[in-house]
């Protein structure tokens, strides 16, 4: 009887679209584990600065850029299967490395490394979820995935939390088991992800992205750089400059949060009904808007004006990466495509934190005339950049025969 269900589970065929879902949630999860307990991994655990503290997030950045490289030589020579199934056990051997390290650049080399892995399981569900369905309804697909990645890092948050006021490496222990499971999990589906169509090989000496898609990596680095500024230089900002409680920017992202995994899979359905181009710049201008309205938090009371505007970014945010894969991305682009894509967005994650600091600390404003200043600036220049991009991709459309 035990065989007899083995074999059904080794054979039994799974729909794609599940089997990406549940591959990509769980390589999320122990992203947002760590972020609670960053200083107690970092400040506490091996007494360098806080600003040095700031390499641990920053190293994954250059792992994510080798990662890519390295898919380029084994993207045609391994299975997706094989690749997921390595890059898991890796990562799962990584965090225990992380966990049991004695010396802070060990950690960081162990980090470094980390981020190629994960990079790598990002992008392979990414291409099955892609993958799992007509074109027709690719942008709805794509807006699940966003949706499980919203949870996934919202349930990590909360693991990473509630175990990091025991040990900090604990967090890192639970990453590992995470990854482990991952990893058996892929062993059972590997043939479901395997079973996606084969993307096209690209022309001799010709780069695997085309034209589109490089704008397509241009809006996930704009879109990251843009949660970058949200996610660390407004909250920096709101503490020094209105003393905005706890419990109210807590209410605030949370429901920024919760709205961008409710909205994504709608506006992606929408996106797929209405048209990609549409969406985003209803999305981009959504985007900009809000943040340009947290401009008038210097005349009315950030209580008032702080979490609508959140919430209407989250809105807006949750149409940004299914209606940029809709416009500019196939979907069946190779899994060098896919990681290319995630790499551009750390990238721009990246320039949108130094970008940020830059700034607060070159302008010597106060705190509050800062956001006031900064936040309505940075959505215009984001509604402008996604017009330019979006003109770019219909003289892209224009100059390929079959496009009007």
């Amino acid at each position: 009887m035990s065989n007899s269900l083995a074999h059904q589970i080794n054979t039994e065929p799974k729909h794609p679209l599940s089997v990406g879902c549940m591959l990509l949630g769980l390589a999320a999860i122990p992203d947002a584990m760590v972020v609670p307990v960053l200083k107690e991994l970092t400040v506490d655990r091996f007494g360098v600065g806080e600003g040095t503290a700031h390499l641990f997030m920053a190293v994954n950045l250059l792992g994510a850029l080798l990662a890519v490289a390295v898919l380029a030589l084994l993207n045609r020579r391994f299975s997706s299967s094989t690749l997921i199934i390595v890059a898991a056990m890796g990562s799962c051997l990584l965090m225990v490395g992380m966990a049991t390290s004695t010396t802070w650049w060990g950690m960081l080399s162990l980090r470094c490394i980390e981020g190629g892995t994960d990079l790598i399981l990002l992008a392979v569900p990414l291409r099955v979820i892609a993958a799992a369905g007509s074109r027709e309804r690719y942008a709805g697909r794509i807006g699940a995935g966003f949706t499980v990645i919203m949870l996934s890092l919202a349930l990590g948050a909360g693991i990473g939390g509630g175990l990091g006021e025991e040990s900090a490496t604990a967090v890192l222990w639970t990453g590992a088991i995470i990854m482990l499971l991952l990893t058996l999990i892929a062993v059972i589906v590997r043939r479901t992800v395997d079973n996606v169509p084969r993307s096209p090989r690209p022309a001799p000496h010709h780069c695997p992205l085309i034209p589109k898609e490089w704008l397509g990596a241009c809006f996930l680095a704009l879109d990251r750089g843009l949660a970058a500024l949200v996610s660390t230089s407004l909250p920096i900002l709101l503490s020094s400059g209105f003393a905005i409680g706890s419990m109210t920017l807590g209410i605030a992202l949370a429901g920024m949060f919760l709205a961008l995994a409710i909205f994504a899979t709608p506006i992606g359905i929408l996106a797929d009904i209405y048209g990609g181009y549409r969406v985003r710049l209803i999305a981009a201008v959504l985007c900009g808007i809000s943040l340009a309205g947290l401009g008038l938090m210097a005349w009315l009371p950030p209580v008032v004006v702080l979490p609508p505007c959140l919430l209407v970014y989250g809105v807006g945010a949750a149409g940004l990466m299914p209606s940029a894969f809709s416009v500019a991305v196939r979907p069946e682009a190779s899994n060098l495509v896919f990681g290319s894509l995630q790499a551009a967005g750390q990238l721009g994650y990246g320039i949108g934190v130094l970008g940020g600091m830059l700034v607060i600390s070159t302008f010597a404003l106060p705190a509050d005339d800062m956001l006031s200043r900064m936040f309505p600036l940075a959505g215009a220049a984001f509604i402008l950049l996604n017009c330019l991009i979006l003109f770019g991709l219909r003289a892209v459309d224009k100059g390929v025969p079959g496009h009007t």
